[in-house]
């Protein structure tokens, strides 16, 4: 065990050291929180991603819109009980798509693209089959919905 004399000047060191350590001068602390005000550097390689992806999201929809089924192309029209029409049909609210692009979490040169969109069914009643396929259709119903996508940096978006 050690003495109480040999450990006082540790003990004194100690002290001398805490208030160095511990505490910052004003002048740092306001330049700390300067740094963590000021907007993150942009990525320049995500920028240009997010650019081509959109391009490819929105390409991707329309195609998805033509081929979609019970769409505006493949409209069913059904005539109801009281001699009116019916007709309905899927569609994508271009409008409404979120992308959303970020660089892979284990590697930096993949990128994952998630598309937020929102798929809609809309309805029309008329008096003869032609209007009914012509409108104006009202929305009936909303779904929200997801799909992701991944790219290696420059490899395209699949």
């Amino acid at each position: 065990m050690r003495s109480p004399i040999r450990l006082l000047p540790i003990a004194l060191l100690l002290l001398l050291a805490l208030p160095a350590h511990g505490a910052e001068p004003a002048s740092r602390a306001r330049l700390l929180a300067a740094a963590d005000d000021a907007p993150a550097a942009v990525d320049s390689g995500l920028a240009r991603e997010s650019e081509r992806f959109e391009q490819f999201a929105r390409e991707q929809v329309t195609q998805m819109n033509a081929n979609i089924l019970g769409g505006k192309n493949s409209m069913q029209v059904q005539k109801d009980d009281f001699s009116l029409y019916l007709s309905s049909y899927k569609s994508i609210d271009l409008d409404s798509i979120v992308c959303q692009v970020r660089r892979g979490e284990s590697d930096p040169r993949y990128f994952v693209g998630t598309v937020l969109y929102k798929e809609q069914i809309r309805e029309c009643t008329a008096q003869d089959a032609e209007s009914c396929r012509t409108g104006p259709f009202e929305l009936l119903t909303e779904k929200a919905g997801r799909i992701i996508y991944s790219s290696k940096r420059g490899g395209g978006w699949n």
